[in-house]
């Protein structure tokens, strides 16, 4: 297994998509394939299971994710090591706080650091941790990190205009501790059969934009892509924490 294996592998942990990944990649589709069937067998265990709306990890593929970020880390620090001046900061973080704080918000410089995007599940479970700036939801435990500042994400549940949103599904993602997951299922008090769990918070978004389902979203994207709120009784203050390499 080789380095580019690992950044292949995160790349569809974090798209759920193998043609996704290789269209970001600039790889055949088919060499993506055939690269993941590589890893499983090298390490004997299935990484994912392969959906219609495309790829979910299994419990062995959230490990071997956070192994994958960890030695990725781990490069990227030596690099910066080899070559200081050429070096930027890393800050990890999750694909909708990255479009919240560096897209939207301009809270951070996009050209100014190195930007890793990992869900709850795959942060939570790091152990070892280089990059200079963590921003997460999850619960974060790794040694040589202090937190220095707690925020909130307003969030909502948002559909398309004009739909009834009790006839369409409530659509999660498949990172377990994600809080905006934990808080539909709450909604609809765990009933499943109003649950739809889509891999991709861009799936989920463009359902939600077809009409075809009802997501909690960040509120901002009400806004931003034509969106209505569903039920504006129930809003939400999503809380996220920034924690600083020392």
């Amino acid at each position: 297994m080789q380095l580019q294996d690992l950044e292949i592998y995160a790349q569809l942990y974090k798209l759920r998509s193998i043609n996704q990944t290789a269209l970001s990649l600039g790889f055949a589709q088919s060499n993506i394939s055939a690269r993941l069937k590589t890893i499983e067998a090298e390490f004997d265990a299935p990484l994912f299971t392969r959906t219609p709306q495309g790829i979910v990890p299994t419990a062995a593929g959230d490990k071997f994710a956070a192994y994958a970020q960890q030695v990725l880390t781990a490069t990227t620090a030596v690099r910066t090591a080899l070559h200081p001046a050429a070096a930027k900061p890393e800050i990890l973080m999750s694909s909708l706080l990255f479009d919240a704080l560096v897209v939207q918000q301009s809270r951070y410089d996009l050209d100014a650091a190195h930007y890793t995007l990992m869900s709850s599940t795959a942060l939570a479970s790091l152990t070892t941790c280089t990059a200079a700036t963590v921003v997460t939801y999850a619960p974060f435990h790794v040694a040589d990190y202090v937190l220095t500042d707690r925020n909130r994400l307003e969030a909502a549940f948002l559909q398309a205009p004009g739909i009834a949103p009790e006839r369409v599904p409530v659509l999660v993602n498949a990172d377990r501790l994600c809080p905006f997951r934990r808080r539909s299922l709450k909604f609809v008090k765990q009933d499943l059969s109003r649950v739809q769990e889509i891999d991709s918070w861009a799936s989920i978004l463009q359902l939600v934009e077809a009409g075809r389902g009802v997501a909690l979203l960040p509120r901002y994207l009400a806004a931003k892509h034509h969106l209505a709120v569903a039920w504006p009784a129930h809003r939400y203050q999503v809380p996220y924490a920034t924690w600083t390499r020392r």
